[in-house]
């Protein structure tokens, strides 16, 4: 029997099996390494605790007492939540309560569509950069509620921890 010269063969298969171990390994990288961002944003961005917080602002902007602005929804695309719009002052007092217990710096009101909102917060530099990077995070929801939610309510929260401060951000949709 004659042996055949196998070493091209062999340095032939060994880089075709190196270039499909590297394009396996690229497709997984550029598949999953946006993953990390995402995961990063959302951090900070509807975490468990501000959905938690969120629900009990939600429930006062629900409340029937609450005087609702709105108008002023349609006009300005949102409006700041105040707990002088509450008819009775007892109400007034547990909301100002509340609020400070979930340390909620800022509370809009927006329409369920956040088109128009997000537009609002793109051209205006008043909306502080860690709101403009939530909006730019959240989607259009561009569909309607399927519970017929007309509004949506978007909050920013500050947190300290380890004597480092933070905002956390949630939304929420209203039924008024």
């Amino acid at each position: 029997m004659k042996k055949l010269n196998n070493q091209g063969f062999v340095l032939v298969e060994t880089l075709i099996v190196a270039v499909f171990l590297v394009g396996i390994f690229s497709l997984l990288y550029n598949n999953f390494y946006p993953l990390i961002g995402e995961y990063e944003r959302r951090e900070t961005f509807d975490d468990i605790d501000s959905k938690y917080k969120i629900y009990w602002i939600k429930r006062m902007v629900q409340d029937s007492l609450y005087n609702l602005n709105k108008t002023s929804i349609n006009t300005n695309k949102y409006v700041d939540f105040n707990c002088n719009n509450f008819s009775d002052t007892n109400l007034r007092a547990t909301c100002n309560e509340t609020i400070s217990r979930v340390s909620a710096t800022k509370i809009y009101v927006i329409k369920y569509v956040t088109t128009e909102f997000k537009a609002k917060v793109k051209n205006n530099n008043s909306f502080t950069s860690g709101i403009r990077d939530y909006m730019t995070y959240l989607p259009e929801y561009k569909v309607g509620s399927l519970n017929g939610a007309e509004y949506r309510l978007i909050v920013e929260f500050h947190n300290n921890k380890d004597n480092n401060d933070y905002y956390t951000y949630a939304t929420i949709e209203v039924k008024k």
